[in-house]
Parts: structure tokens; sequence; C-alpha cells
């Protein structure tokens, strides 16, 4: 369960999204959403990589991604997402998931996606996952160009990827048991605290701008264009990788960012 945005807030939202407020509720706007969203506010684990906890209230989610335009990670991205959505009158709630990409067992349920009825169907959101998630409204149980969606037994439903021709990556696994902001919580707790967290040890950022996914992995940045050879370039001081989270990713970083890399080894 998530509460319902206000109206100052969803005005804040719809504004850095780019949106007006008289979005019919259809597939076609919730799509436009979600790729206002992955555009407009990337997810970055500033916070978490600098020493903190987010704060995930609603009213700190508004000030610090709305207010301060920042971005954040899954616990902050997708609530805000979901309250939102649901001032707008879509059906939607909040979900926990155990993280598969790039781990040899399942992680602790620490991952926050949405789920939204809409027409009798039902939709994987996710604008929060700094992997290869979903760019769009993705449909349980059905099977797209490189994603798709399919129940194991002990692990619930199981979102995968294709990386290449029939090589297919498991990215993660959720159930539909009752959600709430404590389990919202409990999953934040978890990301920003727990010793070897991927979040505390490496600065990660990511935005789509439209075919193109942006990336800064430490002090490589990276662009992914689709039909284009990636393309990388290692940034060489904490101001070089400062200036890049401006130009490329519009976010103006916390302070104590350049202490934070060089404390934690990126230089």
């Amino acid at each position: 369960m998530v509460e319902t945005a206000p109206k100052d807030i969803v005005d804040a939202w719809l504004s850095r999204l780019g949106l007006t407020a008289d979005l019919p509720v259809t597939l076609a706007s919730l799509t436009t959403i979600i790729r206002a969203h992955l555009d407009r506010i990337p997810f970055e684990n500033l916070t978490v990589f600098c020493g903190d906890v987010p704060e995930i209230e609603i009213n700190a989610l508004a000030n610090k991604i709305l207010h301060a335009k920042r971005g954040g990670y899954c616990v902050e991205l997708n609530p805000l997402l979901c309250a939102g959505l649901r001032n707008l009158g879509f059906n939607a709630r909040l979900c926990m998931a155990r993280v598969l990409w790039q781990r040899d067992v399942p992680g602790p349920r620490s991952h926050c996606l949405c789920l939204v009825q809409l027409d009798g169907a039902e939709y994987l959101v996710d604008v929060g996952f700094g992997g290869p998630g979903p760019t769009g409204p993705l449909l349980l149980r059905s099977d797209h160009p490189n994603l798709r969606t399919e129940t194991r037994a002990g692990l619930g439903t199981v979102l995968s990827r294709q990386v290449s021709e029939g090589d297919w990556r498991d990215l993660y696994t959720f159930t539909k048991e009752l959600t709430t902001m404590s389990d919202v919580q409990a999953g934040n707790w978890l990301a920003a605290t727990l010793p070897g967290s991927i979040f505390t040890r490496t600065l990660i950022v990511t935005r789509h701008c439209g075919e193109t996914r942006l990336v800064l992995d430490g002090a490589t940045f990276r662009r992914f264009a689709k039909g284009k050879a990636p393309e990388a370039e290692v940034l060489q001081t904490p101001d070089a990788v400062v200036a890049c989270l401006r130009d490329a990713f519009e976010l103006e970083p916390p302070p104590d960012l350049g202490a934070a890399l060089i404390q934690k080894g990126v230089f």
C-alpha cells in the first residue's frame, strides 16, 4: 500500500516530467509517464554513496526529487511514481522484489517496483532499476522482443532480459503478497546499510534519453545508443564526475561527493 500524492506534489511531479494533469487513465498515458520519468529523473545512488540513508516519506521525496532536481534509486523513484499515478486515477500499488541480475543467488527483498491494473490486465512498471530494466509498461505473463516474465516454482514471477540472441538473463523476481511502506523502508535500510551493498561501494547513475541509455559507473561514463557501438569515457578527476552529472544527467550532486569518490577509491 502507498499513499496517494497530494495535488501540490503531483503538480510539481508532472512539471518535472514535462507533462500536464489532463492525462486520461490509459495505457498510452502510462507509457508516456514512464518514458518521461526515465528521461527527466535519473536513477542515482548519490545519497547512499555519500554515506546517508535516504528519507522516503512522500514530502521528503518531493523535496529531493522535484524541488532539488535530484534523482534516486528504486525505493525513492517507484513510490513517488506510484503515489502520482494513484492521484491521476490509476490502480497502482508497490511490490518488493529480489534482484537476480549479476548474482549467483537471489538477493533480499530490497528492490521496489510498481504494479498497475488497467483494463483487466496487470502491468509491471519500474522506473527505479539501475540495470537494463523495462522502459515502458510490461504486460505480465507476456513475451516481448527482449523482455519476458514467467512464473517459476519457489521464486514467483521472474523478469528476464535477452542480452544477445538466445541469451536470457534474469533481472529480478517477485510475488504478489501485500506490500506496505514498512516493507519499502526495510528495503531502503538494507540497500543503504548492508555490508557489501553495491550502492554503498559504487557510484551508479543511469538515464534513458529516447533510444539512448547513459550510464555512469564509478568514473566510467558510457553511452548505449540503439544500432551503434557503445561509447565509453574514463573520467580522470572528481571534478570531471561532477561535470558529467551536471551536463549529461542534469543533476546537482551533493557537496561531499568529491570526498566520497576519493575515500572509496574511485580516484
